[in-house]
């Protein structure tokens, strides 16, 4: 089995903000402890580039959506909004990561091979060029 490394900047923010990170045997791709202050992804992640998966949960922790705890579970929509609210500012430190990393410029980003890159799920792509939009 391959083994992806985390991204070190990543790994440098979530110690940063006083987090752990652990790969663990569970059957979603992870989540956020806020009263552990610790970050669960699934070990099966291991063997993908998981920046994003680490990234999202992530912005959980920045958006202090463990004090929305209630409202998480209100409903499906609610459920949908946090999540998306999560997906969106993965994305974009993700992008800040990217293209720093290769020195791009917002002209030269490229939406496809940011996603393939990180493994961004396709139903976030709308998210993901209006973020190349407004980058920079």
């Amino acid at each position: 089995m391959f083994v992806y490394e985390v991204n070190q900047y990543l790994l440098n923010l979530v110690n940063d903000m006083g987090l752990e990170l652990h790969f663990v045997d569970m059957n979603r791709s992870g989540i956020y402890f806020a009263d552990e202050k610790v970050i669960f992804l699934s070990n099966k992640l291991l063997e993908k580039n998981s920046d994003f998966e680490v990234t999202h949960e992530l912005a959980h922790c920045i958006k202090k959506h463990e004090e929305l705890k209630a409202y998480y579970h209100a409903t499906d929509y609610s459920r949908r909004k946090l999540e998306f609210e999560a997906n969106r500012i993965a994305i974009e430190i993700l992008l800040f990561i990217w293209s720093n990393e290769y020195d791009l410029e917002r002209e030269q980003l490229n939406a496809v091979k940011f996603m393939e890159y990180y493994n961004i799920p396709w139903n976030l792509e709308s998210c993901v060029r209006e973020s190349m939009l407004n980058y920079g």
